[in-house]
């Protein structure tokens, strides 16, 4: 017997991550378990970095993982997702995604095998136009579908890109409107229908962050993430993380998907990844504004497949802007870097 794939997921998409706050819990109470000293890791655990990075001598190799639970009735499109959410990690450090393996787990009496053939088939498209082979994998039964890759990758020594390295005096800028979680939320609640989502909508959502690669050519790009299940705060509060750099947010300036706005404050509810954020980085957050609910709730709303978030000098932007504006319609100066105390100044 099949089913929507989507009404047996208990929290879609990157908002089936465990909570920041326990997370960051676990990981001081377990971190000092892992006594294995190797030389060749060049990043790991230590800043909450996209992949951890390992140096094969002229190029670093890449690993990453990254599987969630449906935010979409759509097999195909919830494929899609999973692969290109995947692959963005590698994208996000500069590099170039080589193989995959699959991470797959249903209920064969709910899942029927032409839904798992089309998630299959979603996800193959995105790596064929990546160039990126699937070599194996591993399906579990479960209750909760979910679906998601390994990947291996690779990036030139000088073009690795790390989500912590911001200079004061750069933009910020984002390469993607921002609301994929508050849409997945009035999906499961029966606001609104798949057939709801403008075209040019699902395009962008569904879309891949390569341009990270055409972004690491540029020196005067001095940080790179993805934007995730933490939220666009979250992410920002990785780039001033270290506590001399403060962030200052035009929040005019930020691009929500359409109708998000509307509809932000009636699909979150107290116990969503939204509130879990807000918790977790409030201590970053200084509000010189009244900021309306619902923009507040997009600023922490977490992404599944969510666009790139960059650092860069004016220089360079000013430069490169047009090129990189072909290739991403959507790339949008949302703010600064300054000099400061780890704060993010929200206007």
């Amino acid at each position: 017997m099949s089913s929507q794939i989507m009404d047996k997921s208990e929290s879609g998409g990157c908002g089936c991550k465990i909570p920041s706050t326990m997370l960051s819990k676990i990981l001081s109470q377990t971190a000092k378990a892992n006594t294995v000293q190797n030389k060749k890791v060049a990043l790991g655990f230590e800043s909450s970095d996209d992949c951890a990075v390992y140096d094969i001598g002229e190029k670093y190799l890449l690993f990453t993982t990254d599987f969630f639970s449906p935010i979409v009735n759509d097999p195909y499109v919830f494929g899609q997702l999973a692969a290109s959410n995947a692959v963005s990690d590698i994208f996000a450090s500069g590099g170039i995604p080589l193989i995959a393996n699959s991470i797959m787990a249903f209920d064969p009496e709910v899942v029927s095998a032409e839904q798992v053939s089309q998630m299959i088939l979603g996800a193959q498209s995105v790596m064929n136009k990546l160039n990126v082979s699937i070599v194996g994998g591993h399906t579990i039964k479960n209750s909760q579908p979910l679906y998601g890759f390994s990947i291996i990758g690779e990036v030139e020594k000088p073009r690795l890109k790390k989500n912590n390295t911001a200079v004061a005096g750069d933009l910020l800028v984002m390469t993607r409107p921002i609301g994929v979680g508050i849409i997945a939320n009035a999906l499961k609640s029966g606001l609104i229908d798949q057939e709801d989502i403008g075209s040019s909508t699902l395009v962008k959502i569904v879309g891949d962050n390569s341009i990270g690669r055409v972004l690491s050519e540029t020196n005067g790009v001095s940080s790179l993430t993805d934007i995730t299940g933490f939220g666009l705060i979250g992410h920002i509060s990785e780039m001033v993380g270290l506590g001399n750099l403060d962030a200052e947010l035009n929040t005019d300036a930020l691009p929500f998907y359409e109708g998000t706005e509307s509809i932000a404050v009636s699909v979150t509810s107290p116990d969503s990844g939204v509130f879990s954020n807000i918790k977790k980085y409030a201590q970053y957050v200084d509000y010189q504004t009244d900021l309306p609910l619902a923009k507040k709730f997009l600023l922490h709303d977490p992404q599944t497949n969510g666009g790139l978030l960059f650092t860069v000098s004016p220089e360079s932007y000013e430069a490169s802007r047009q090129e990189w504006g072909l290739l991403c319609p959507d790339l949008t100066v949302i703010g600064k870097i300054e000099k400061g105390t780890g704060k993010i100044r929200i206007y």
